[in-house]
């Protein structure tokens, strides 16, 4: 065998042996081992929550946040695991939460509706989850992955009351930008609530215009983007707030488009390839506003330290 070959392997199982050691180490077993536990005792909401994500276009958002959960804790793993050690008190504490409120989800079950139920008790795995982090790693390294681990509570499925609201919020803020558009276009139009009255179609801007993928794929992202690209907590949570302005604007003007073009050219239009599978252009449209407000955030930040640092008194 070649020398260079040898070499290859020697370093390949030196690499393996250390990375074997290290997964293995005590605090990872506990993590693992808690993991585990708590999927078995949760095992049935988990799998209603699958069942939920699979039958629902409001919740389809949640399969992501696993692998996006475990991506950010790669990411970030040398700041995160730079300083670990157990915190017994802090951790506990926490698992102690979540099984209270997963306690309460099950035992006011029959009082409750399923959408509160399931709620309840994917919160309390998802807080005994945080727990055993903290209860593992400690404090240092909770505090410095406190984005990855409150990101996890995106599992948490809002009831549908819930959720209702801010998907009815889309739902008028979309038919507002249209009736807006057709105003400045001119186009004789009549407006009663969600529905509009064309000369040769009537268009009612249903749930299902609301674009709750599009909405639930930019609030992800912006909130990402938000974590990476920003410091200041108010940029942060104004970027995120322009979530649902961005969706609105973009679902009206594709309610506009379409109901111009079934209108005037061909009435195919309304059931055709752009209804149906348009949504990535306004998709790819809102992530071009979100990029611009993303970068004169930054701009707005850097240029007050700029005019600071030059208004600041020399010595």
């Amino acid at each position: 065998m070649p020398i260079d070959q040898k070499l290859g392997i020697s370093i390949l199982r030196h690499v393996s042996r250390t990375d074997f050691h290290r997964l293995a180490s005590p605090k990872n077993l506990l993590q693992a081992s808690l993991a585990a536990v708590s999927i078995l005792v949760f095992l049935a909401p988990l799998e209603n929550l699958i069942a939920l994500c699979r039958s629902s276009a409001e919740y389809s958002y949640i399969g992501l946040i696993p692998l996006v959960s475990l991506s950010l804790f790669y990411i970030e793993r040398r700041k995160i695991f730079r300083e670990v050690h157990y915190s017994p008190g802090l951790g506990i504490f926490l698992i102690l939460a979540g099984i209270t409120v997963a306690s309460a989800g099950a035992i006011y079950s029959s009082r409750l509706g399923s959408g509160s139920e399931l709620f309840l008790k994917i919160l309390g795995f998802v807080v005994i989850g945080i727990g055993g982090f903290a209860l593992c790693y400690g404090r240092r390294a909770s505090r410095a992955g406190l984005f990855a681990l409150l990101f996890t509570l995106l599992l948490v499925p809002l009831p549908h009351v819930v959720m209702a609201k801010p998907l009815a919020a889309i739902q008028h803020g979309s038919a507002d930008v249209a009736s807006f558009l057709y105003s400045l276009s001119g186009i004789p139009v009549l407006r009663n609530g969600l529905t509009f009255f064309l000369p040769r179609l009537t268009l009612v801007v249903a749930k299902e215009c609301s674009g709750i993928h599009s909405a639930t794929a930019l609030f992800i992202t912006t909130i990402l983007v938000g974590h990476f690209a920003l410091k200041p907590a108010w940029q942060k949570g104004l970027l995120v707030l322009m979530v649902f302005p961005i969706i609105s604007f973009t679902n009206g003007l594709r309610v506009f488009i379409l109901s111009m073009l079934g209108n005037y050219v061909d009435m195919g239009f309304m059931h055709g390839n752009l209804h149906r599978k348009g949504g990535i252009i306004f998709f790819s449209l809102a992530l071009a506003i979100l990029a611009l407000a993303t970068r004169l955030l930054r701009g707005w930040s850097h240029g007050k330290k700029d005019s600071l640092s030059i208004e600041a008194p020399r010595g």
